[in-house]
Parts: structure tokens; C-alpha cells; sequence
């Protein structure tokens, strides 16, 4: 039913049918695992499916260039994997369209700004999200926060602590608009409990939520923001390959 709202971000609709994503994946016949790992890692994870022999089952269509959709064999299991474009929008076209191919659990793997003192390179699984990007409004009802799944975080967390490694779990800040991380929204954000940023965790987790499946996300910090002006670091460049492993293992065992 669509309920209008006092401004367009607040109008909301729980019809689960929309009119334009079948009719995208028309003439498709293929299934895809039902565990999937979701990246915004750049060519690592093109480097792993190409190493490690996953086959291109799909390829999601955008005007910025198609996103492959590779499955392959991980811990003993099938899992489908896909690089994420960057930003709420975007990524969650990919994630429908895998969905739609019947993938219920998914695991995204990807960076994060530090808002407090986090060195470069740690890793964070974020407990929930604040909604300050557009995209999750289209999914669920207007609030603050939504929330990343119990029993697949806890999958992500065992996964690190069996590589021997630390992270912390938190609340993440979702945002559309990377250039307006103003020194008055950052000090509002820490107050409100976030300890990173990041600009596809709420939108990812609402999308998951409305179609019934599970989401979690292992996040690595990158750049910060702690010391009161930003400092790019290297990106977090190290902490990629080993993010995107810590995924699958949490996306097979979770």
C-alpha cells in the first residue's frame, strides 16, 4: 500500500512488486547459490574469481558498464560473487537482481572511514546502520537505523577471530555524499554512536530485509577522519584480499 509522507524521501510503498525488474531478467534460466559474497573491492575480487576458476554465470547491466556475476566453490559450497559499483543506489541493483536468482544470505565485504582513533587496515562488523543515504526509504518505513542480521554477524566475527585477527563490532554511518562529511555532521554521527562511515550498508541491509533475506558486512577502515581533518592513508589497499576471504568464509559457515 503507498503511504504518502510529509516530503517525497518519506513516501513509502510495501508492494513487493516493482515494474521494471522482471521484465530486466526476462528470458534468464539460470539459479544462482543461495549464499552470496558481495564486494567493493576493485579488481581483488576479479583477480580471485579468475584464479580461483569461477565461472561468469550473469552480468547485471548498468550504462557505467556491466557487473559480472561470477559462481564458484568455497569451503566445500557454491557461492555466487560480484563486485559492487559504489554507492546505495547502484549496489543494490546488483544485489536484487541476485536475490531475484534466489540468493537468501549475503556477506559484503568492503571500506569504511574511521570516525575514531582506528588504525588503517582493522576490521569492523557493523551491528547497524544509520540511514542517511536515500535508498533505504524505497525498502523500509522511515528510522534512524537498520539493522545488520544476528546469526550472520556472528558468522563474520567467528570467521575473523579463526584467522587470528581483531575487529571491532559498531554502528556504521551510512551516507550518500562523501564531499558533505562536515566537521559538524562527523561530531553529530559520533554522538549518535557511529564509529565509521561508509555509503552501501543501509541501503544493502534494508533491501535485504524487505525481500526476507539475511545480510552482514565485514568492513575494513581505510581513511579517517579522527584527527579532525582527513587523512586518505593508502585506502586500506592491504586489507582487501583479506576482507574478501573473510567474506566467503562467513557467507559459507554463516
Amino acid at each position: 500500500m503507498f503511504t504518502p509522507g510529509a516530503w517525497p524521501i518519506l513516501d513509502h510503498d510495501d508492494d513487493p512488486d516493482d515494474a521494471i525488474s522482471r521484465a530486466m531478467a526476462a528470458g534468464a534460466d539460470h539459479r544462482l547459490p543461495d549464499r552470496a559474497v558481495l564486494t567493493l573491492l576493485g579488481g581483488v575480487t576479479r583477480r580471485w574469481a579468475a584464479e580461483y576458476g569461477y565461472d561468469e554465470v550473469d552480468r547485471v547491466r548498468m550504462i557505467s558498464g556491466p557487473v559480472p556475476v561470477w559462481v564458484g566453490r568455497y569451503a566445500g559450497q557454491d557461492v555466487a560473487l560480484a563486485d559492487l559499483p559504489v554507492g546505495a543506489p547502484a549496489a543494490t541493483i546488483v544485489l536484487e537482481r541476485l536475490l531475484l536468482f534466489g540468493v537468501r544470505t549475503v556477506v559484503a565485504a568492503g571500506s569504511c572511514g574511521a570516525l575514531v582513533p582506528f588504525e588503517e587496515g582493522e576490521f569492523v562488523v557493523p551491528t547497524r546502520a544509520l540511514r542517511d543515504e536515500g535508498t533505504s526509504y524505497h525498502y523500509l518505513p522511515a528510522a534512524r537505523w537498520v539493522d545488520t542480521d544476528t546469526s550472520l554477524r556472528r558468522a563474520c566475527t567467528a570467521a575473523i577471530e579463526d584467522a587470528g585477527l581483531t575487529y571491532a563490532e559498531c554502528a556504521t554511518w551510512t551516507t550518500d555524499a562523501f564531499l558533505r562529511e562536515t566537521p559538524a555532521v562527523i561530531a553529530a554521527r559520533r554522538a549518535q554512536g557511529c564509529q565509521v562511515v561508509d555509503m552501501e550498508c543501509a541501503a544493502l541491509a534494508a533491501v535485504a530485509q524487505f525481500r526476507g533475506a539475511r545480510f552482514a558486512q565485514i568492513l575494513y577502515t581505510a581513511d579517517t577522519l579522527a584527527g579532525g581533518h582527513h587523512d586518505q592513508r593508502t585506502w586500506g589497499r592491504a586489507a582487501r584480499p583479506v576482507a574478501l576471504q573473510l567474506a566467503l568464509e562467513a557467507a559459507t559457515r554463516g
